[in-house]
């Protein structure tokens, strides 16, 4: 499946098949604001925070966000210590294929609880 790409004034936005769900559809996508953005956000209050929520609400902070890496098929929640690693991991990638600063890179993930994220996958296929 093609890439879907478009542009909405000054963002970017693009999602993939990556291969995170068995159905082919699309799974992976980036959304990319040409200049860092004012980010807010509103999380959990849950006891139990998947590892993008843990992240992001560090990152968040800070103000300024500039790209969301976002994946269906696999929540990264109930992974411990490895799912924020994985999560850290795939934040570093975006940000170095963008030239951005990390800080300003946040995740997001939906699906299936409790199994590690597929990262070569998705390390395979930030590229395009």
């Amino acid at each position: 499946m093609r890439a879907l790409d478009f542009k909405v004034n000054g963002f970017l936005f693009s999602g993939i098949s990556a291969g995170i769900k068995k159905d082919g559809k699309r799974d992976l996508g980036l959304i990319y604001s040409e200049v860092p953005a004012q980010v807010a956000g509103l999380f959990t209050t849950n006891e139990v925070k998947a590892a993008p929520v843990q992240l992001d609400m560090k990152r968040i902070k800070g103000g300024l966000c500039q790209a969301v890496i976002v994946n269906s098929g696999n929540a990264n929640a109930c992974t411990g210590s490895q799912g924020l690693k994985d999560s850290q991991r795939v934040s570093s990638l975006v940000a170095k294929g963008l030239g951005i600063n990390e800080l300003w890179v946040l995740i997001s993930s939906t699906g299936v609880i409790g199994v590690p994220l597929p990262l070569k996958k998705i390390e395979e296929e930030i590229p395009k």
